[in-house]
């Protein structure tokens, strides 16, 4: 937590000013001069901190100042615009869930432990809403009744909370945050997949609009459910993800589901279950135990699973998971609405294991392999695939042409996320409707969610646009768009000039203008002025009241460089401001 004393820079009276313009003196912009503490583990977070966007509340909780809600609700407008551009409507959905919905897709006891789970006084079980899917199936559900209803698009823009182990990097990775979740019906898949086209459209245009760099990359749905998954990223070295990109074709898929070609295969001509569970020198092995929900639902299915990969190649943990799941589904042992949970089995543990005592094995082998082997009853060998994590330097399998064009890694921050569900929900909760009203079951829905992060995006933005001074935000993001700093606060006839900027701006910058009225030194505003990060700051001098034709100086903030200086006569300012907008 920060300590607060001297904690903000105001004149020593503090004054609302009544006359409708927004003015320093009068706002609640809590800058502080004391040093984060530890627990600010970003520069990001620190600056967001130090220019009083936010307040810390307990660990992974925080206030958005006036500041850093402003800021919110320019992101906030922008998704509104694009969200109702492809005909997606508003609603609000409740933070406290029943959790009936919950127990019937399986998450309920899936998720234990990552979720705030509370009871009320009658000792029912509630849920703080962490995500929405089964909440809003449910009520479109109640509703569907025809193929003629549909499409739908329900969006919202509310608060989520998840039970992180470890919060940290501030609005990183918080247990509260607001996120924008949209969720699209569809009659038949090829419209669900047209819905999600154009969906990441949108998306490709909430992120340009913001002005701030953002890659999509190919990911996994992981326990969301779903085959068809993008992400959205700002480039940041604190990003918790890891990007593989191809600089010839494009090609960009997080790590987790990156496709790497190697220069060679591996052999190895082990053909038991014994030898296999010793392989130490020709193939890197990990062994897994995994347990889900019986398909009776009335117990569980749990055993060993090992994947072998080449040398000093991790494995990928969450394709295993994908695809044994599938099988352990198809084959009548899993429950077809159960999650599964899959744990690492440390190395000293596998070195003491005796295989003669393994029941069962499934057995992962990378596509990068070359094995004799054979199934048999203690052993089931799924089809290989790229099951190792790949890495840098692996060569990019979509180019079709170079065979020389190797993947280069970036860390990033993930700030949006788009899946097809397909019916994963719908079948479960019943969402569905009667063709041409014929009796019978019914059809699912085809489904769609689609978040973005929106308190992340307040600090991956910072992260990316912050430098010595402070934060240099683009301007669609910005506070304020325009901070009007007399260099003297005491005579009238400084205070004149800047009313008359504000006035004559007012038009074009509708509430986005603010004007330092505090007592306060010019150079100490100057300062704050480049900490918060408004991208135009403009000088109300001697020039702009002692000349017949007064001088405006107008400084463009620029992130790592000096501000940017004009000098304009005031009759120039609106066409020189609408130029620079």
């Amino acid at each position: 937590m920060l300590k607060i004393q001297r904690q903000y820079t105001l004149q020593l009276k503090r004054y609302f000013s009544l006359d409708g313009r927004n003015r320093l003196s009068s706002k609640f912009i809590p800058v502080t001069k004391d040093k984060p503490s530890n627990s600010a583990d970003t520069s990001s977070h620190q600056i967001l901190l130090k220019a009083g966007f936010v307040r810390q509340s307990g660990a992974g909780i925080y206030s958005l100042m006036p500041l850093g809600l402003r800021t919110v609700e320019k992101i906030e407008h922008i998704i509104d615009a694009e969200m109702q551009a492809i005909g997606s409507e508003k609603l609000s959905l409740p933070m406290l869930l029943n959790p009936d919905g919950w127990k019937k897709t399986g998450r309920w006891d899936g998720s234990k432990g990552e979720f705030f789970r509370l009871q009320d006084r009658k000792e029912s079980d509630l849920l703080l809403a962490p995500t929405h899917e089964e909440e809003i199936t449910q009520l479109v559900g109640a509703q569907l009744q025809s193929p003629k209803q549909l499409p739908i698009r329900l969006y919202q823009i509310g608060r989520k909370y998840r039970d992180e182990l470890r919060p940290r990097a501030g609005l990183l990775r918080g247990r509260e945050f607001i996120m924008k979740d949209l969720y699209s019906f569809d009659a038949t898949q090829q419209e669900a997949y047209v819905a999600y086209d154009q969906v990441a459209q949108a998306y490709r245009k909430i992120f340009e609009k913001m002005g701030v760099p953002f890659v999509v990359a190919e990911a996994d749905s992981g326990n969301i459910g779903g085959s068809k998954s993008h992400e959205y990223h700002l480039i940041s070295p604190v990003g918790e993800d890891t990007l593989l990109t191809c600089g010839s074709c494009g090609y960009t898929a997080n790590e987790e589901l990156a496709v790497g070609k190697l220069d060679q295969l591996y052999k190895d001509n082990n053909t038991a279950l014994t030898n296999l569970m010793s392989l130490r020198n020709n193939i890197n092995t990990t062994v897994v135990s995994y347990k889900a929900t019986n398909a009776t639902e009335d117990g569980i299915v749990e055993g060993l699973a090992a994947v072998f990969t080449p040398p000093h190649r991790d494995a990928n943990i969450l394709k295993v998971q994908t695809q044994l799941s599938k099988y352990l589904k198809h084959q009548n042992y899993m429950s077809e609405r159960a999650t599964m949970d899959m744990d690492i089995i440390p190395q000293d543990k596998v070195n003491a294991m005796d295989p003669t005592s393994i029941s069962h094995l499934h057995a992962f082998f990378d596509d990068a392999l070359e094995l004799n082997l054979q199934p048999s009853e203690q052993l089931t060998i799924h089809p290989q695939d790229h099951f190792r994590i790949a890495k840098e330097g692996d060569y990019c399998v979509s180019c079709k042409h170079e065979e020389n064009n190797r993947l280069s890694s970036v860390k990033a921050i993930e700030c949006g996320h788009t899946f097809y569900l397909g019916t994963k929900y719908s079948s479960v909760l019943d969402c569905g409707f009667r063709e041409n009203g014929k009796k019978g079951e019914k059809v699912p829905a085809e489904m769609g969610c689609y978040g973005i992060g929106i308190t992340r995006l307040l600090a991956a933005v910072a992260e990316a646009r912050y430098d010595a001074k402070g934060i240099a935000w683009p301007k669609s993001l910005a506070p304020y768009s325009i901070c009007i700093v007399p260099t003297d606060d005491r005579k009238q006839e400084f205070k004149d000039i800047a009313n008359q900027i504000y006035d004559h701006l007012g038009e074009s910058f509708k509430g986005d203008v603010v004007i330092d009225d505090r007592r306060s030194g010019f150079g100490a505003k100057m300062k704050d002025a480049e900490l918060i990060g408004y991208p135009y700051t403009i000088i109300v001098g001697p020039k702009s009241v002692q000349q017949e034709q007064p001088q405006l100086e107008i400084h463009q903030r620029m992130q790592h460089e000096d501000s940017k200086k004009v000098t304009i006569e005031l009759k120039d300012l609106q066409h020189e401001m609408f130029i620079r907008d």
